[in-house]
């Protein structure tokens, strides 16, 4: 009966811990393939708040074809700013049917002295961020859509 007992205590601790495992493992971002100034751009989409904050903090780089889209369940004047960033990004936001409303060109990381915040002037429901210099270099402007590809 010790052993039965010892036994089902076992493959409870085990399920537990198999549980905790699920609920709590690191999820691997969703990605989509967006179609913005001429390009398609493979996106990690940042929905959740915890992913929204980190962002692409703690990274060397990002492929040029690669980008971050925030999505944010109602538009506000979402505020960015680059603390933990290692390379400069543009920032380009959208309202709820897509339309670029502000961007912001070339941001350098943050320093110890220095870690302003990006804040749109119009309200914002999709932000996304890419490697600096591809506003300039694909003519991006207020009024640009993206379009979700897959």
């Amino acid at each position: 009966m010790n052993r039965l007992l010892a036994a089902i205590v076992l493959l409870f601790i085990v399920g537990a811990l198999y549980g905790g495992y699920v609920l709590l493992r690191p999820s691997s971002p969703t990605t989509l393939q967006v179609e913005f100034g001429g390009v398609t751009l493979t996106v990690e989409v940042a929905k959740s708040a915890a992913d929204q904050e980190k962002g692409l903090s703690d990274r060397d780089s990002m492929a040029n074809d690669h980008g971050m889209l925030f999505v944010f369940e109602s538009e506000a004047n979402w505020g960015f700013w680059m603390k933990g960033m290692r390379f400069s990004l543009d920032i380009i936001w959208f309202d709820s049917q897509r339309n670029v409303v502000f961007i912001e060109q070339d941001l350098p990381p943050c320093t110890p002295q220095e870690c302003p915040i990006y804040t749109p002037t119009a309200n914002a429901m999709y932000v996304l961020e890419v490697n600096a210099g591809f506003v300039q270099n694909h003519n991006i402007v207020a009024g640009d859509t993206f379009q979700i590809v897959s």
